[in-house]
């Protein structure tokens, strides 16, 4: 299973830097799903915060470390990809019976005839990643996209 260049991946219309803080999971999955519909990635912004909140009933996407990565795998995704969202501070995340604080959101959309692996392979690539504080360093400093994906690149 290789790792994924999530500087392919990751899209420059769905980066978020420096938002207000979500009331909850909820509201951040309505600012993203709509993101993702109005950028053309996905054809139904319901349908694909359905599939969000279905992945969640699973398992939990809060992964520690101010960390959360949910993703959503359905047939209104047109187009895979990520987005990232920064919040200025925390909010509490809850997923499948776990919460944390989360200041940093990569959201998947997963289209349903992409290969089973892709995701997981990007969710390998990232979690890889997190394990590192530079990363983190990034999120937390990257001024904008551009940042963001060459401080990925020098990572990678």
């Amino acid at each position: 299973m290789g790792s994924v260049n999530l500087a392919e991946v990751l899209l420059p219309e769905m980066v978020i830097l420096d938002c207000d803080p979500f009331k909850d999971k909820e509201d951040m999955f309505d600012t993203m799903t709509r993101r993702f519909e109005e950028a053309g990635f996905v054809s139904d912004a319901k349908a694909y915060k359905r599939a969000l909140e279905y992945r969640e009933s699973l398992g939990p996407t809060y992964m520690g470390r101010f960390v959360a990565i949910p993703h959503g795998k359905c047939k209104e995704v047109l187009k895979p990809g990520i987005g990232f969202v920064r919040c200025k501070s925390p909010f509490l995340y809850e997923s499948a019976g776990e919460s944390g604080e989360v200041k940093y959101a990569f959201v998947l959309a997963i289209s349903d005839n992409q290969e089973d692996d892709y995701h997981l392979r990007v969710l390998a690539t990232l979690a890889g990643m997190l394990a590192h504080d530079e990363f983190l360093e990034l999120l937390n400093q990257a001024a904008n996209y551009e940042d963001l994906i060459q401080g990925i690149k020098a990572l990678s």
